[in-house]
């Protein structure tokens, strides 16, 4: 018997049967977005039989509980900081379980400072923005989108208006998606800004957060000279990245920034000796290890790399796309996500895609992704569309 496995003897041959079916999964896999591209992480090995708990305040010493990775954490949000245009002596922030819990949070500390707030957000934006509004017992205002995905900015300046004028509260809170889950497109936060002025919302009363789970990263590291406005200078309050979408963390796992002078605590907590200032109150400390290990790894140039092949590579699935007759689209230049109407079902069965109730179907181009793979749908699509064109099936789905 394996001394490295436990007693039970079929533990062996279920994790080899599990490793095989993932291995197969990862071959079809274009329809959500996760790098891949992991680079060897061998120094972080001993670091695996280790308990490391961040529990608490991100940047407190966390009492006499030494095993955390606090002083790396640290680290992570001044790189991100950073690349957002954070002020040097404004800045707050910590590792978080995913966007989910960062946008949670976000809306939390706005929901504390604002008088009764409402939340605005696009019909585009992630689920996850109505499940903490209603955790948070927050009102919430769906704004429609363009085509594109794009929120309508002269419909949240109405909604803002029209609220305002019935006196529900004097506090906006607007959750701009910098890359929807469907289309990539990105919620201009200068132009929300300028909705929120022209209402008449003043910036004591607002708080703008800027969902930018995927697209966060790459935006960032790009020129702000024609790139989406999202950063703090643009007028943001708080961003959420994802660290297992762009930064190849094998695990989920997110990041949040915000202004300091925005963020507020619930005061010491005499066991941990801190601030209690994060929703989670235990949290892990591998994650900031790793997300501080890979951002030391690639660097800026080394990201920016990475970006630039996703964003060709999207590019080369588009042309391909179109090359055999199906309309294919990005929201923006700088998508990683290629959009295309909802292929025949046999395709989707083998090709797992995401889907919405347009009838569309997206396919997104990570880090990691080879180009054998997009050659692979690209043939079946071909194929499952020959099959299903004789079943007069195809102009339906092109209409629908």
């Amino acid at each position: 018997m394996n001394p490295l496995l436990p007693g039970d003897p079929t533990v062996a041959g279920r994790l080899e049967q599990l490793h095989a079916d993932l291995l197969q999964h990862r071959d079809y896999d274009l329809g959500f977005p996760g790098a891949t591209d992991l680079p060897d992480m061998s120094a972080l090995a001993p670091f695996e039989r280790l308990l490391l708990n961040n529990v608490g305040h991100p940047f407190a010493p966390g009492g006499a509980y030494r095993m955390h990775t606090k002083h790396l954490e640290y680290e992570v949000v001044g790189f991100l900081a950073d690349l957002f245009d954070a002020p040097l002596d404004n800045r707050h922030g910590y590792v978080t379980t995913g966007s989910t819990e960062s946008t949670h949070w976000a809306l939390w500390q706005a929901r504390r400072q604002l008088a009764a707030p409402t939340v605005y957000c696009s019909s585009a934006a992630h689920y996850s923005v109505a499940k903490a509004a209603e955790l948070l017992r927050m009102r919430v205002r769906v704004i429609p989108t363009d085509a594109r995905g794009e929120i309508r900015y002269d419909l949240l300046h109405a909604a803002v208006v029209r609220d305002k004028r019935h006196r529900r509260g004097t506090g906006v809170i607007v959750v701009a998606s910098v890359g929807t889950t469907m289309t990539e497109a990105v919620d201009d936060v200068a132009r929300i800004g300028l909705a929120l002025d022209t209402a008449g919302i003043t910036l004591e009363q607002r708080w703008v957060h800027a969902d930018a789970a995927l697209a966060g990263v790459p935006l960032g590291l790009d020129d702000p000279i024609g790139r989406p406005a999202f950063t703090f200078t643009d007028g943001a309050h708080s961003i959420a990245i994802s660290g297992h979408k762009f930064l190849a963390t094998p695990f989920p796992c997110g990041v949040v920034i915000a202004l300091a002078d925005r963020h507020t605590d619930r005061g010491d907590i005499t066991y941990t000796a801190a601030p209690d200032s994060t929703i989670t109150g235990s949290r892990s400390g591998h994650a900031p290890l790793w997300l501080w290990y890979l951002l030391r790894y690639w660097g800026r140039p080394g990201l920016r790399t990475r970006a630039e092949s996703a964003r060709n590579l999207a590019r080369y699935l588009e042309q391909q796309l179109r090359g055999i007759g199906w309309p294919a689209w990005r929201a923006q230049s700088r998508a990683f996500t290629v959009v295309f109407p909802r292929p025949p079902q046999p395709l989707l069965e083998r090709w797992p895609l995401a889907t919405d109730e347009l009838g569309n179907a997206h396919a997104v181009m990570m880090p990691g992704v080879p180009r054998e793979r997009v050659d692979r749908f690209v043939t079946d699509l071909r194929d499952a569309l020959s099959a299903a064109s004789g079943l007069g099936l195809i102009s339906d789905a092109l209409a629908s």
